[in-house]
């Protein structure tokens, strides 16, 4: 009895790590992330350059107000986002690799959320939240910003901005 016990308290600490691997569908993707980013970091509220407003919806499109331009090296910006939809939407903010890196991620777990990445906000329509970043490394070609949502960059939510 003591034997059985044993083994299958042994048996059952080897599994938990599989399980938790596993997760569930709403993996947060914040800690999936590394600390470093190659398009910059996460801002401080305190070292904002200025705002915008970015508008997202069922027409896959994201509106900026005011529109963006192009971006400082060195310039925090917080990206106000609302979801005007009925789809639930995200607005992330990367470079083409990892865009394309979030996307096969999105397409394993499309109910991930990104509660805890400080790079990318999910939003339930009629939802609103917020992304400040610091565009403090220049990375290869352009910044992307996109939902990745599985067929929604495809369908065009997706805006480039060049970092100056």
């Amino acid at each position: 009895m003591k034997t059985t016990l044993i083994i299958t308290s042994f048996l059952l600490a080897l599994s938990a790590p599989v399980a938790f691997a596993a997760g569930a569908g709403d993996h947060d993707h914040g800690s999936m992330h590394g600390a470093a980013y190659s398009f910059g970091e996460p801002g401080k509220a305190a070292e904002v350059t200025r705002t915008i407003k970015v508008g997202m919806g069922d027409d896959m499109k994201f509106v900026f107000d005011p529109p963006i331009g192009s971006i400082k090296r060195g310039e925090t910006i917080r990206f106000e986002v609302s979801n005007a939809g009925k789809q639930v939407h995200e607005f992330s903010v990367g470079d083409a690799a990892s865009q394309r890196a979030h996307a096969a991620m999105m397409k394993k777990m499309p109910d991930m959320k990104h509660d805890a990445d400080p790079s990318a906000v999910t939003l339930e329509p009629g939802k609103s939240g917020s992304v400040i970043w610091k565009f403090s490394k220049a990375p290869q070609g352009d910044i992307v910003f996109a939902c990745q949502k599985p067929g929604h960059y495809e369908a065009g939510m997706v805006h480039k901005a060049k970092l100056k």
